[in-house]
């Protein structure tokens, strides 16, 4: 019988693995599609990648501060409530900056920029998570489905008025996975599904009303343009690809580097290494849910659950655009670790840091090794 101890510490070891080579590609391929880009957009490639190492650092420091000091944080009902504040706070104040291509979705820190909006999918888990740790009265309708609902309602309307419609509809879907995560009564649970069943089909109806003639357009449309150069380069490189760096129908596909960088990725590596991008994804995911469910810890579990699924979710939906899949709009999703994309990069890793604490914190392996002796 192997030590659970040494068994948890390889289920670490193995996600090390697999992040850091998620990582080293993904510099790869942003390092290839900002040199790509400058020939149809006007920017400077050398000083994006060196903005986008900067980011990857910041990263890592807020991983290593959410590792250490997360499982205290989730537990502290004034810090986390100081958080709930803070990004409501964060995303009302976006509104006010100065509009960049006619939204106000950044904040300007020198010549570095901030998307308060990537901050709900690291603050909104935790804090759900938070949530349903602290309930008493697990078969209360109020406070299990509607008071949270309410709550997490105020960040996605301020999101959606930046106006931001896919980070509004990943949102509120990260708020669902989570809220169903953190449900455990049978009979709360049909009254959740039966309301947002409903939900759906009255914003289906009314979405003339909510939503603006565009969005529906970019909601119900493909954007041929974008979407054929896509699959162009994807095509060109085949099963294996052209090699690293090497290509050219790249050139022609615009934000490469950040929404349709499976694109580069299709013609460097080929299907392969697109099909080999989204296992590293599905193993980096798989492994934060198991280790969370070996901790037996409610709100470990909530939070790494509902982590694993938006990074899961955001890497199927930038591969299904880009693929040019015809019912997939091109939303501006990144590919999550891999896109260039600051603001994502660091609420990505500190997310991850976050959810590695509470697992190394909450594990008990006297459970665990009751598990492995069940098998």
């Amino acid at each position: 019988m192997k030590d659970p101890k040494a068994n948890v510490r390889t289920n670490f070891l193995f996600f090390f693995i697999i992040l850091g080579i998620t990582l080293f590609v993904g510099i790869l391929f942003v390092y290839s599609s900002l040199f790509a880009i400058q020939n149809i957009k006007d920017i400077n490639p050398e000083q994006k990648f060196k903005t986008y190492i900067v980011a990857l650092v910041m990263g890592f420091i807020g991983a290593t501060f959410a590792f250490i000091l997360g499982n205290l944080f989730i537990k502290n009902t004034l810090i986390m409530l100081a958080f709930y504040i803070f990004l409501n706070m964060f995303l009302g104040i976006v509104l006010f900056a100065p509009p960049i291509a006619g939204v106000r979705r950044w904040l300007n820190f020198g010549p570095f920029q901030f998307q308060p909006s990537e901050l709900a999918k690291l603050i909104l888990p935790a804090f759900l998570a938070f949530y349903y740790s602290k309930l008493k009265n697990k078969k209360n309708v109020l406070t299990n489905v509607l008071t949270p609902l309410i709550l997490c309602s105020l960040s996605i309307f301020l999101i959606f008025l930046e106006p931001d419609l896919s980070t509004t509809i990943l949102i509120t879907i990260i708020t669902f996975i989570t809220m169903f995560l953190g449900i455990s009564d049978k009979t709360v649970m049909i009254f959740f599904i039966v309301l947002i069943l409903a939900l759906g089909i009255t914003l289906f109806i009314f979405q003339e009303k909510i939503l603006q003639s565009y969005q529906i357009s970019r909601l119900t449309k493909e954007d041929p343009f974008q979407s054929q150069r896509a699959k162009d380069a994807i095509t060109g490189g085949g099963l294996i690809g052209k090699g690293p760096f090497a290509g050219e129908e790249k050139y022609a596909v615009p934000e490469s580097y950040s929404d349709f960088i499976i694109a580069v990725i299709g013609e460097e590596w080929g299907k392969i290494g697109i099909a080999m991008v989204v296992t590293l994804f599905l193993f980096l995911c798989h492994e934060l849910v198991y280790m969370a469910y070996l901790t037996n810890d409610y709100t470990t579990f909530i939070f790494c659950g509902a982590t694993a699924s938006w990074i899961f979710i955001q890497v199927m939906i930038n591969t299904l655009v880009g693929l040019g899949v015809p019912w997939m709009p091109v939303t501006g999703v990144t590919l999550p670790l891999m896109s260039y994309g600051n603001s994502s990069m660091i609420v990505t890793l500190t997310s991850i840091g976050w959810a590695l604490g509470l697992i190394y914190n909450n594990s008990d392996f006297k459970r665990v090794e009751e598990k492995y002796e069940e098998r």
